[in-house]
């Protein structure tokens, strides 16, 4: 009777080591969770840093007058009435 009791004891602690709510898989399934929770987190953490350097980049010290005028006259195609404009000839392969 007494290993009887005894193999029922090991048999559930046992199972609960590696079935129960702290068990092997349960803590299989927490680092699995853990490990998307930081990939999501070092995500949020690049879009932030993405952000933060477009803000900055936007303040007067930061950013030099002739390059905002240079791009967004290439945004915008236009030209400064002082600039001298050369139409090229548009090659066969562009066609």
């Amino acid at each position: 009777m007494a290993p009887a009791i005894f193999l029922a004891l090991t048999y559930y602690f046992g199972w609960n080591a590696v079935h129960g709510k702290s068990g092997l898989e349960a803590q299989a399934k927490e680092h699995q969770q853990l490990a998307t929770a930081q990939q999501q987190a070092d995500a949020v953490h690049q879009r932030l840093v993405m952000w933060q350097t477009k803000v900055a980049s936007l303040s007067g010290q930061a950013i030099q007058p002739d390059m905002l005028d240079e791009e967004a006259r290439n945004v915008l195609n236009l030209a400064n009435p002082g600039d001298l404009v050369v139409d090229l000839p548009t090659s066969k392969s562009d066609e």
